[in-house]
């Protein structure tokens, strides 16, 4: 994925012309035509780079149209032993191309290195007079890797690099041995979680009958993936066993002793070893120890709480606390990321959360706030807790990989290290969400004979714009204790940390489409005649039927469980991935519904004896249960009127205080905000007006 950052003489364009970067003095850029002797333009970066416009340097020569092409990646078909072979070559090298751009005068580069890559330094010894020469000598002495591979490795790397169609890891790819991914009798092996069937731990290509596909997996995922670590002799006699059973003669056993041999090492260490596991792959990635941040967007912090709150879903069908997920930068206390759903702690919501805080955000016009939420680009450092969905390989991989971070985790059982996402989450609590219709409050004590449930009001959307304009004009402008006295307000302190690190890197809106599904999960799946079945819901594609084969024939598929109506299949030739939309319920039909909710609604067509296990709703029986559901909630908001009516009278007054920066002093200033809850307030009287 390509990345920008706009610096002294970078080349833009703006408004169909080409400009040069003279000046930078944060919020502000100062543009002028080199051609010509125009004037010169002073703008916010905020709007420079939202404006449709705008194509940064990196992409000038590149044509727009160019950007329908839809995503391919090569290393999403790679084996998972190929795979780690590749992360193992980039973090051989990854100190090497920190140096580069300490070399090249990146402010936050040199912070980077002294951070992570310390060891590889002498004692007293400076960063700025060693070489590169000298570098790469003492990675090859600590990895015992040669000098001539570790230059081999960069070569490719930059080489690969310089491809606008592909990135530096591509090049990390070892190309030997590929001709048997192409032969015809070649079968995939999905090895999947023995306790979560969903979760693809490793896909082996294998060239065997197709009768013994299901007993291997079996055999693996319930019996050798376990912490009884059978030895494997147990595990062939299992496989005969199943196969005399199945009046099948057994596979040969030098081919079950090879096929386990290709699982990867860290899968057996982890699914065999259990938590004896931890020191040998966790130890690198637990370095955090509550530093200081030096700079915005230097660390950020990533966690999830429940809602102190009561809302209903866009269909009606949910009536429950939501999860927010928030990501705070710990330098000025600006809120980097936020995603908010009924979907409990998972990957899935940590993507999606990393996603809305490396994107440029434009909320002001979505939401008609007074600022912008003008937070973005990609972090040096992304620092969780100890839970399971941060504990990913996938998400690891997404930080250090992708968006060439690091991953930090806090210190088991100490919650300090977390002190600034939980003062949020407090904050957000008590001054906002306790004040709204449906609130639990923080304790049974506070509630009292006040029923949440009944008095839920709001859905999921209206919480995330309450969200969205509590942390965007009030919060970010608010004093914080936790800053220094000059620039007491998070947006104050954000603005004076730009004016020693400048911007940081950010997605141009050319390049967005490519990481969202870049970001999206990964499985394997048949296309039959029928189509790609996925959860009781089929895709087909007529441009695709040319794929069409048996089902031991798998391809890779990208989806996006917040939006079912489509996903996305990668051609094994090309690598380039192909909308395909859903095709049973039509994709219209499920436009924009997540998972959770067409479950939900399957479940409601079971119950009434609409559908069987395993059968697929039609588009009426969905559209029948939608305004079942409509009119359910229609006669939810009558019986509740007199109470929204009384909550409609209600009040909610916050002061603001403004630090005195350029960014301040616009036409847009925050003034006193009076009537937070009138978003929703005024939500419900659109309502109860429709009803009457």
């Amino acid at each position: 994925m390509k990345f920008n950052q706009l610096k002294i003489n970078s080349q833009i364009i703006y408004r169909g012309r080409k400009y040069a970067i003279i000046q930078i003095d944060p919020p502000f850029i100062t543009i002028s035509r080199r051609d010509t002797d125009g004037e010169a333009i002073e703008i916010s970066f905020t709007e420079l780079i939202m404006d449709p416009s705008f194509i940064p340097g990196k992409r000038i020569q590149k044509k727009a149209e160019e950007n329908e092409k839809i995503y391919s990646s090569i290393l999403d078909s790679l084996s998972e032993k190929d795979r780690e072979k590749v992360s193992r070559r980039l973090n051989i090298i990854k100190p090497v191309l920190v140096f580069n751009r300490v070399k090249n005068n990146e402010f936050n580069a040199f912070y980077e290195f002294m951070e992570h890559y310390k060891e590889l330094l002498k004692d007293e010894e400076s960063l700025l007079k060693i070489t590169k020469e000298t570098l790469i000598e003492r990675i090859s002495a600590k990895q015992g890797v040669s000098v001539r591979t570790i230059k081999r490795y960069l070569s490719a790397f930059y080489k690969a690099a310089l491809n606008e169609e592909s990135q530096g890891e591509d090049g990390l790819i070892s190309k030997a041995g590929k001709g048997y991914l192409y032969r015809s009798d070649n079968k995939t092996l999905d090895i999947c979680h023995p306790k979560d069937t969903t979760v693809v731990l490793q896909s082996l290509n294998v060239r065997i009958d197709p009768v013994y596909i299901p007993i291997i997996k079996d055999v693996i995922e319930n019996e050798y993936l376990t912490i009884k670590k059978p030895r494997k002799k147990a595990i062939y006699d299992s496989i005969a066993i199943k196969c005399y059973r199945n009046k099948i003669n057994p596979p040969y056993e030098i081919t079950i002793y090879k096929l386990l041999g290709r699982i990867s090492e860290k899968i057996t260490d982890r699914m065999r070893l259990g938590s004896i596991t931890n020191q040998k792959y966790q130890d690198i990635s637990r370095g955090y120890n509550n530093q200081e941040a030096l700079y915005p967007l230097h660390i950020v912090e990533i966690d999830h709480t429940p809602l102190d709150l009561d809302v209903l879903d866009e269909s009606g069908l949910v009536i429950g606390r939501p999860w927010v997920t928030l990501g705070v930068d710990v330098y000025s206390r600006k809120v980097w990321c936020l995603h908010v759903s009924f979907e409990p702690p998972s990957a899935n919501k940590v993507r999606k959360a990393i996603e809305q805080g490396v994107l440029i955000k434009r909320m002001k016009e979505k939401y008609n706030l007074t600022n912008e939420w003008a937070v973005f680009g990609v972090p040096d450092n992304i620092v969780f807790d100890n839970g399971k969905e941060f504990d990913n390989y996938a998400i690891k991989r997404l930080i250090n990989e992708d968006l060439k971070s690091h991953v930090r985790y806090r210190p088991i059982a100490t919650p300090r290290y977390g002190g600034t996402i939980e003062r949020l989450f407090g904050t957000l609590n008590t001054e906002l969400i306790h004040r709204l219709e449906g609130t639990r409050k923080s304790n049974f004590s506070d509630l009292g004979e006040y029923d949440p449930e009944a008095n839920a009001l709001l859905t999921l959307r209206d919480v995330e714009e309450i969200l969205v304009k509590y942390i965007t004009d009030i919060y970010h402008y608010n004093p914080h204790k936790g800053l220094p006295i000059d620039s007491p307000t998070p947006v104050s302190r954000y603005v004076d940390g730009l004016k020693l690190r400048g911007y940081p890197e950010f997605i141009s809106e050319l390049d967005e489409p490519n990481f969202k599904i870049k970001l999206l999960p990964t499985i394997t799946k048949p296309y039959t005649r029928d189509g790609i079945r996925l959860d009781n819901r089929l895709y087909r594609a007529p441009k695709l039927s040319r794929l069409i084969d048996k089902r031991e024939k798998k391809y890779l598929i990208k989806y996006d469980v917040d939006d079912i109506s489509k996903i996305y299949l990668q051609d094994p030739e090309t690598k380039e991935y192909h909308l395909v939309p859903c095709f049973h319920p039509a994709a219209d039909t499920v436009e924009g519904m997540n998972q959770y909710t067409f479950q939900l609604l399957r479940n409601e067509l079971k119950k009434q004896g609409e559908i069987k296990s395993g059968q697929f709703a039609t588009d009426e029986q969905l559209l029948k249960e939608k305004a079942d559901l409509q009119q359910r909630i229609e006669e939810k908001y009558k019986k509740s009127r007199k109470l929204r009516l009384q909550a409609a009278r209600t009040s909610l007054e916050v002061t603001v205080g403004i630090p005195k920066t350029k960014e301040t002093q616009s036409k847009n200033k925050p003034k006193n905000y009076k009537d937070l809850l009138s978003i929703a307030l005024q939500k419900e009287s659109e309502i109860i007006g429709d009803y009457e």
